[in-house]
């Protein structure tokens, strides 16, 4: 009996084969429900996201105060002249003489000039002597608690 000839008359069907292994009408469902799937998720993150807009009356409100107290928080329109005005009072703290604590006799010197005494060995107090430790006090001999 030769191998490519059917056992009996019959269709594969009727024997209990399969004839196509998947059916193309569940891929089509599939996607069909995907697509709404997607569709419907889409539509709600628009919706909930929505409510989080910032109106038009709250931003107008915030540039007007002129303050970041309010509810949210601006940029500076010229961040570069609050830097250089901050760059410069720092600089005239290094390059000026000003008096710390007038009472204890503390200047605060340019800082050039405080590397010149530094560097001529003059510039620099020797610190102040510390406390002596407290000496311990000795026990009495007894009844230990």
């Amino acid at each position: 009996m030769a191998h490519s000839a059917p056992e009996s008359g019959t269709v594969a069907e009727k024997r209990g084969h399969e004839i196509f292994d998947f059916d193309v009408r569940y891929l089509g469902w599939f996607s069909v429900g995907l697509v709404i799937l997607l569709i419907a998720t889409a539509t709600a993150a628009f919706f909930l996201l929505g409510g989080f807009r910032v109106s038009d009356a709250v931003l107008a409100k915030q540039s007007t105060e002129g303050s970041a107290t309010g509810s949210f928080a601006t940029l500076q329109n010229t961040p570069q002249d609050d830097l250089r005005s901050y760059r410069r009072s720092k600089a005239a703290e290094l390059e000026g003489y000003h008096w710390v604590d007038r009472g204890n006799g503390v200047v605060r010197i340019p800082i050039e000039r405080a590397m010149e005494l530094i560097a001529a060995g003059g510039g620099a107090r020797p610190p102040a002597p510390a406390a002596p430790p407290p000496q311990p006090q000795p026990q009495p001999r007894g009844r230990r608690p």
